[in-house]
């Protein structure tokens, strides 16, 4: 074995995640929708496409999840026998590959959240802070707009006027 070929993949038993999601009653279609990944993703880790990962570091990291979410544990999603390696330098793609994917993720929740918060609550599924799919990313829990803030301060302020004015103004005018 080179220098360069140190780090083995498990091979991933497609078949298996194929009888884990048919028992679950998923289709790949939803599958694909709670992974966050393509259908052609789900399928290549079902061992039925090629090329839908530009890895197979990133295919193994997928296919983890995938099990995670199926409860397939990594003994039967897994065979560390069967290994596919990894040189040092497609794995430094990957680790650039997957910083700028996280940077264009943040910058692009960056622009969704002043624009259209109630988006960035639909994506995470939740009203606070969640963790994206994607490594690293950290989606903050939306505070009321600026505007709606000076409204609510505004209406305080004149309901404490119109009290202080009639409370100060009451014995001269003879109210009874």
């Amino acid at each position: 074995m080179s220098d360069k070929q140190k780090n083995p993949l498990p091979k991933i038993l497609g078949e298996r995640f194929k009888d884990a999601r048919e028992t679950l009653g998923l289709s790949v279609e939803e599958l694909a929708k709670k992974a966050i990944l393509s259908n052609s993703q789900i399928r290549q880790i079902e061992g039925k496409e090629q090329g839908a990962f530009y890895s197979p570091l990133i295919k193994y990291s997928s296919a983890q999840k995938v099990a995670k979410i199926l409860g397939l544990p990594e003994d039967q999603a897994f065979d560390a026998s069967q290994a596919v390696l990894e040189d040092e330098q497609t794995l430094q793609e990957q680790k650039e590959l997957k910083e700028i994917e996280a940077m264009l993720a943040q910058k692009m929740i960056n622009e969704l959240k002043f624009e259209r918060p109630s988006l960035i609550q639909k994506i995470i599924g939740k009203q606070t802070s969640a963790q994206l799919p994607i490594q690293g990313i950290e989606v903050p829990k939306t505070t009321p707009s600026k505007s709606f803030i000076k409204l609510a301060v505004f209406i305080v302020l004149l309901i404490a006027a119109l009290g202080f004015g009639y409370w100060f103004l009451n014995p001269y005018l003879n109210i009874s």
